[in-house]
């Protein structure tokens, strides 16, 4: 197995983290942490709560971006 691959079927380099914190994601989407928060309360994104911290997906939060962008096309149709 390639030790740069998490998986057979990862394209990720294995240096590139599965989760990231609230400001990073917040960054990553180009949004406040307050923002992040209140889509977070709102269960418009998944976020993993391991013991005390509040993680995020990278893939979740491609995904968010991708189903918001759906989302927007429709609505302007």
């Amino acid at each position: 197995m390639d030790s740069k691959r998490f998986y057979k079927d990862d394209d990720r380099d294995a240096g590139e983290p599965l989760s990231v914190r609230p400001r990073i994601a917040a960054a990553k989407l180009g949004i406040s942490e307050s923002t992040l928060d209140r889509l977070r309360k709102a269960g418009r994104i998944p976020f993993v709560m391991l013991e005390c911290a509040i993680l995020y997906r990278v893939a979740s939060l491609d995904q968010f971006l991708l189903e918001s962008e759906q989302r927007f096309k429709q609505d302007t149709a």
